[in-house]
């Protein structure tokens, strides 16, 4: 019989060593790690928690769970995410296990979300768990394919000072806030900011862009490392024998550097980024300003895939990881507009 109950403190090794050991293999394997405490960064970013499968005593899986204040329809909501599913490889491919895990989600909850419904992102390459989450299980919830994304990651030296963006202060907080929110609210599950959210983050992560005495921009630039870290477990041959043969490329050529296997990828989010039409029509010079200010060697930034900025960025030679987004339900389907779906990268 599997047990399924909220995490605590005295979980944390346990926790940490799931999220440690179970990473995603594509052409690298990569594990989202949370060291040195699973729960340092666990109230950062919102109402947060955890839930542990065991069975006989022993641990066989987890998964994390979140409420994101977000906008659905225009309207802010506390929405509930899905994210960290874990399964400890000697019990996989066992269904009973999603089944009583998804049953639990609701009952465990800490807390409700003001919509019936929960979202969640999935990597495109994640052909397996893709396929069973879409088949229509008995015994699973929905899952409503709500739109395309991508993540980019970007080579920090192609970064150039162009003098546009400055360090936010508390003079401009609330400025910053309502740029962002009045932005944001064009889009389907992005993030709301308040002052709140933005003194846990760290006013000093944020920038501004300013023209004419006029607010132009709202960025942070945001290294989670102390708290979550995405490791390159191990590379797919002979990725892996060739890695200081690209290093070397990447550095002459201003590409991507990629970390040794066993190491987190030093990188930073372009975080809760929105421009007026006067900057994004002169946006890679923007972009550029942008990354100059950037203290790691990579900056990750998530759009959906129909974004107009894509086909700039394409000149950054970024490294793309796409992920489909999906709206989870137990009974109705989820009602959202036609706006373009866009959570934040930071937040997943």
């Amino acid at each position: 019989m599997t047990t399924l109950r909220l995490a605590t403190e005295a979980d944390d090794a346990v926790l940490r060593g799931l999220m440690r050991e179970n990473g995603m293999a594509t052409w690298v394997e990569m594990a989202i790690e949370r060291e040195p405490s699973f729960f340092a960064g666990k109230q950062l970013c919102g109402e947060e928690w955890a839930v542990i499968a065991e069975e006989n005593q022993e641990v066989v899986g987890m998964y994390t769970a979140a409420l994101r204040p977000v906008y659905v329809n225009g309207k802010l909501e506390r929405l509930g995410y899905l994210g960290g599913l874990r399964v400890a490889a000697s019990h996989r491919h066992r269904i009973r296990h999603l089944r009583q895990g998804y049953a639990s989600i609701e009952p465990l909850a800490p807390a409700a979300g003001t919509l019936p419904w929960w979202f969640t992102v999935v990597a495109s390459d994640n052909f397996a768990a893709r396929r069973l989450l879409e088949s229509g299980v008995r015994g699973l919830p929905t899952y409503h394919a709500l739109g395309d994304y991508v993540t980019l990651a970007l080579p920090v030296s192609r970064g150039a000072r162009e003098g546009l963006w400055r360090r936010a202060d508390e003079s401009c907080l609330d400025d910053v806030v309502a740029f962002h929110n009045a932005h944001a609210s064009g889009f389907e599950l992005a993030p709301v900011l308040d002052r709140a959210f933005v003194g846990r983050i760290g006013l000093d992560r944020f920038y501004v862009l300013e023209r004419d005495g006029r607010l132009q921009g709202v960025a942070a630039l945001w290294d989670q490392r102390s708290f979550k870290q995405i490791v390159a477990v191990r590379y797919r041959r002979p990725i892996g024998s060739l890695l200081p043969a690209y290093n070397a490329y990447a550095k002459l050529f201003r590409r991507v550097p990629l970390p040794p296997e066993r190491q987190p990828l030093s990188h930073a989010f372009i975080a809760f980024l929105a421009l007026a039409d006067e900057a994004r029509s002169d946006a890679r010079r923007v972009l550029r300003d942008l990354l100059s200010h950037c203290q790691t060697p990579v900056a990750s930034l998530g759009l959906h895939t129909e974004h107009p900025w894509i086909e700039t960025l394409d000149a950054f030679k970024p490294v793309r990881y796409p992920a489909r987004v999906y709206g989870v339900t137990f009974e109705a389907r989820p009602r959202v507009s036609e706006r373009p779906v866009q959570p934040e990268a930071a937040l997943l």
